[in-house]
């Protein structure tokens, strides 16, 4: 028995996307803020491509080695996330390569009870090499990490 086609009542619309309104992403709150120079109202986190590289000239703050990477906190106090690495004046020097120091502290979570010593000890440093805004930027984050180890 040959059955006959449906037939709709009512034609299809008109394959055209939905139109969503795309949500601006938030930064996530941190102590360590800073005001674009443009006078723009949003804020963005500290970066300093200077500082990273006199983080990178120190020692590795696990082994004491010679350090070719600057890395950035992770996994304490919010200070990163999906897409969002934590400012640079909260990054530690470590060396990097296969088996290295780096890896060590993305691979072992003890590794996370050192990282705000190391990170004292850094910023320390770098109060001793430079002043204005990245002095500034690192004062304030000693002061945060003083007051999250607070906590």
């Amino acid at each position: 028995m040959k059955r006959t086609p449906l037939e709709r009542k009512s034609p299809l619309r008109a394959n055209a996307p939905m139109n969503r309104k795309r949500e601006k992403r938030q930064p996530a709150l941190t102590g360590n803020r800073r005001v674009k120079k443009s006078g723009a109202k949003s804020q963005q986190r500290f970066r300093s491509e200077r500082y990273l590289r006199f983080v990178r000239s120190l020692p590795c703050c696990c082994c004491g080695g010679p350090a070719d990477s600057a890395h950035h906190v992770i996994g304490i106090w919010q200070l990163g996330g999906m897409a969002l690495k934590a400012p640079d004046s909260f990054a530690m020097p470590v060396c990097d390569g296969p088996g290295s120091c780096h890896e060590a502290i993305h691979a072992h979570p003890e590794a996370l009870a050192h990282q705000p010593r190391w990170l004292r000890h850094t910023i320390a440093l770098g109060m001793q090499e430079f002043d204005g805004e990245i002095r500034e930027a690192l004062v304030e984050a000693l002061a945060f990490i003083n007051k999250q180890e607070a906590a």
